[in-house]
């Protein structure tokens, strides 16, 4: 799998998404979407940006993503794609509907805007505000994200990262529907390469090739009781 340019290191990956998607959870409270709506959040790396994707399950052609950017200041891109897109464009879901973003190629420019937050807190505010007014219908619920499956993906980072402590290499999130099952690219910094796949949410298979040594793990992952943090979100 060919990288992005710019990708976090193992050591930034399971350390800045907890904490990320920590500060979303503390900030949904204040703020609600349509009772019909759900919504879930990717981790991606695009252009420059780290984060989640906030991905809705119903037809819009806005998309909201928040994060750290590669100079590391907070971000929130905001990418409007065109109205006469094939069905709206996401960089994984079209219509609710899981797609593969290289499958769709819209006519017409794509605009995106990106604003810098001096902290990550103002960032995950902006964000949330901004996805509240994309949906303005009643009646209303709090937003809600699923935790789990996050949960299992930090545990995942920080036992690669154990493995991989002498090489520290870069991963790249795609944001692609069920990418932990399809493998996230791991790259070190002299042609090491790797992949780190998920065989069901609680079992992780790490596979690394390197001059000095391959490696080939395959673990469980027990998850540790949720902490405060996740106490807004739902399993």
């Amino acid at each position: 799998m060919a990288l992005d340019i710019f990708c976090p290191r193992l050591s930034e990956a399971k350390t800045f998404l907890p904490l990320l998607r920590a500060e979303l959870l503390a900030a949904v409270p204040h703020y609600t979407l349509p009772a019909s709506l759900s919504v879930d959040l990717v981790p991606i790396v695009e252009d420059g940006l780290f984060g989640y994707e906030i991905v809705p399950d119903q037809r819009t052609h806005t998309y909201l993503a928040v994060g750290r950017a590669e100079v590391g200041s907070a971000v929130v891109r905001r990418t409007l794609y065109p109205e006469d897109a094939p069905s709206a464009l996401c960089l994984v879901a079209v219509d609710g509907e899981s797609v593969v973003r290289e499958r769709v190629r819209p006519r017409g420019r794509v605009e995106q805007r990106d604003v810098r937050f001096g902290e990550i807190p103002d960032a995950v505010e902006s964000a949330l505000a901004q996805l509240a007014m994309l949906f303005p219908e009643e009646p209303r619920k709090a937003i809600e994200f699923r935790t789990e499956v996050h949960r299992y993906l930090d545990e995942a980072l920080a036992t690669t990262h154990a493995y991989l402590a002498d090489w520290n290499p870069r991963i790249q999130f795609c944001g692609l529907p069920n990418e932990d099952q399809l493998g996230y690219g791991l790259s070190g910094d002299y042609g090491e390469r790797g992949e780190l796949l998920s065989r069901r949410p609680d079992m992780w298979v790490l596979r690394w090739k390197s001059p000095v040594r391959d490696i080939y793990e395959e673990w469980s992952v027990l998850l540790p009781p949720p902490d405060s943090a996740g106490a807004s979100g739902v399993a």
